[in-house]
């Protein structure tokens, strides 16, 4: 099919009038919401985790003949588990996790548990000695005396990704440890408009709820006006031209998208070399593809396929910027097996000097890049505005040159 610029431009012009119209719409309404305003919006530990436990929890004071954890079980096809005497964990009395499970439902007279595990932007926290499900299946088997066939294990993300294969470990895959994975934009929010028609008569409680339901939209990129989507169907069916043009760029994101993310790496690589740093492992045609393309990604997950750019500093120490399949966002650190033991102990004391810096993990040190979540960059997903923004060139020299690299050299300078 010929391109026709001139149609296509006509469209994308008709498309942003429609869209600043929406925009200023959005301005006028009520902005407020208490979880952002108390939290960042991706905090899964204080506010998510601890909002849907403390909702799911039999002790709290809302929750009158444990409705809102029957509605939960409702919604996750999960039968025939007690809940009379079931403790939730976190709660309001009781706000630390169990054992460090972001949310544990358990029953230990009828012996029966749920352990969920959360991922919005953190990575699995896997041992040396065992991954992060296994450990926690391995744990409420153990210290609770509960049978392995009445544990119920839920991975939690924003998109329904598997965990890496390294947090299940010797099980391999989920269904071996009763689990499979949940996310936010469809089991709980199914679950939370079920909750929501049993507080009519609770104001607070009912708004509490609505608001953590918008900010879910938010996050899954599921806020768009209803009206807003119809008029883009309208304006795309108007005419031959308008419909000729949205196949035309629909056929072809995927390859913009492809491009884009293969232009990321290779001007990353460009300016870590003329920083003075060394590459010498850059992402493969075929490591790009598996995960612009999203639903190729999520079957890739399984397989570990992720990528990165590994390189060495002037001295030496050998570094990495990788794209994992453990987590959303770009990070970057050290890898202890290929440091020397003197390289080993400048960083480990260079990190002694930045508490709270770094994660550890079982192969060694590493940090998300300090961007701010309008940058965030997750590329399997272009609907995410800061992978969307690296379509422009210029904004990928701003992320490349003043706040990855910069971040790296930063530190390697002040330590």
């Amino acid at each position: 099919m010929k391109l026709n610029i001139e149609a296509v431009n006509n469209f994308l012009s008709k498309l942003s009038v429609l869209d600043y119209k929406y925009r200023l719409l959005e301005k006028d309404k009520e902005q407020f919401n208490i979880f952002t305003a108390l939290h960042k919006e991706r905090d899964e530990v204080r506010l998510h985790s601890r909002f849907i436990s403390v909702l799911l929890s039999p002790e709290s004071k809302h929750n009158k003949n444990h409705t809102f954890l029957k509605l939960f079980l409702k919604t996750l096809s999960i039968e025939n588990f007690d809940i009379e005497n079931a403790k939730v964990y976190p709660n309001e009395y009781q706000k630390s996790e169990f054992n460090e499970i972001d949310i544990l439902i358990i029953n230990r007279i009828s012996k029966q548990a749920i352990i969920i595990e959360n991922k919005i932007d953190a990575g699995d926290s896997n041992h040396e000695d065992r991954g992060q499900l296994e450990g926690y299946f391995e744990l409420i088997h153990k210290l609770e005396n509960i049978p392995k066939e009445n544990i119920k294990v839920f991975y939690l993300t924003l998109d329904g990704h598997l965990p890496s294969s390294g947090s299940l470990g010797k099980y391999e895959i989920l269904e071996k440890i009763n689990g499979r994975t949940i996310d936010y934009e469809h089991e709980i929010q199914d679950w939370l408009a079920l909750c929501l028609n049993e507080c009519i008569f609770q104001p607070y409680l009912r708004e509490s709820i609505i608001q953590y339901i918008n900010l879910i939209k938010q996050m899954t990129n599921d806020n768009t006006n209803i009206q807003e989507r119809l008029e883009i169907r309208s304006l795309i069916s108007s005419s031959n031209e308008n419909m000729i043009s949205a196949k035309l760029l629909i056929e072809n994101f995927k390859h913009v998208k492809w491009h884009t993310v293969m232009d990321f790496w290779e001007e990353l690589c460009l300016e870590l070399e003329n920083k003075g740093f060394k590459t010498y492992s850059k992402p493969s045609k075929d490591n790009i593809t598996n995960t612009t393309h999203y639903e190729v990604y999520k079957k890739a997950y399984e397989s570990s396929n992720d990528y990165g750019v590994r390189f060495s500093t002037a001295s030496g120490i050998k570094m990495y910027i990788w794209n994992g399949t453990g987590s959303n966002w770009i990070y970057w650190g050290f890898e202890n097996k290929l440091l020397t033991d003197e390289e080993l102990k400048i960083i480990n004391s260079a990190i002694a000097q930045n508490p709270g810096f770094f994660q550890k993990s079982e192969t060694g040190y590493w940090k998300y890049f300090d961007l701010n979540s309008e940058e965030n960059i997750f590329f399997p997903d272009f609907s995410y505005k800061g992978t969307f923004d690296l379509i422009n060139e210029n904004h990928r020299k701003m992320i490349i040159e003043t706040k990855l690299v910069p971040e790296i050299s930063s530190f390697l300078q002040n330590n």
